[in-house]
């Protein structure tokens, strides 16, 4: 059976405001972190329901060619393409809930928990880790490297992990690790990461998820 979605909210503190193009470059990049992320749980939760898999079989066979499999939205197999949003059901789509413009002040957003819990999860041990003086004077190729490595012991090492069952989910049905970490970084990591130049200028500090 597919999990069932639980609603919950993100708090994102900010030290500074910042121009139109700054925020809403902010924006952009929360909503794609979250939609992606949502996604990722979507595509790994419809499969995991065991008589699904086999009725859709055929189909899952034919994507296993391209790599690692498209999400079952993709125009595929004679599905019509959508876009990311399109993919999300209304009650389920990331919403500002509240503002407070104050130096500190915060975003606070309403969605599903899971995609909020992972944004949190990164944007606070990336916090953590940027008060470290040796990471701050790292060069850009080498920093990319440690936030890859950040996310990596986020999804693959914590037990608490949202990711734990899903990655179980993905080896149950064929998937190797090395697929598992691409799908993972396409849907997860790179839009995270994203994140990070927000934190870098003080647009975003840290968060707070329940």
């Amino acid at each position: 059976m597919a999990n069932e979605v639980q609603i919950g909210t993100l708090r994102i503190f900010t030290k500074r405001a910042g121009t139109v193009s700054e925020i809403v470059g902010l924006l952009q990049d929360i909503e794609t972190a979250y939609n992606r992320t949502f996604l990722f749980f979507s595509f790994v939760d419809f499969f995991g329901d065991r008589e699904r898999f086999f009725r859709w079989r055929h189909f899952w066979r034919e994507w296993r060619e391209f790599g690692f499999p498209p999400p079952f939205w993709m125009s595929y197999a004679g599905f019509p393409q959508i876009g990311v949003l399109e993919a999300i059901l209304p009650e389920y789509k990331l919403e500002v809930k509240r503002i407070q413009i104050e130096s500190p002040g915060f975003w606070e957003f309403v969605g599903a928990l899971n995609p909020l819990q992972q944004i949190r999860e990164y944007l606070n041990d990336r916090h953590k880790r940027r008060q470290d003086r040796e990471y701050r004077e790292q060069a850009e190729r080498e920093r990319l490297q440690l936030e890859n490595e950040l996310i990596r012991r986020q999804i693959w090492e914590k037990e608490n992990s949202v990711f734990r069952e899903r990655i179980n989910i993905l080896r149950e049905r064929g998937f190797p690790n090395d697929e598992i970490r691409r799908l993972i970084w396409a849907y997860v990591s790179q839009p995270l990461i994203a994140l990070g130049k927000h934190q870098d200028v003080g647009l975003i500090e840290n968060a707070d998820s329940q």
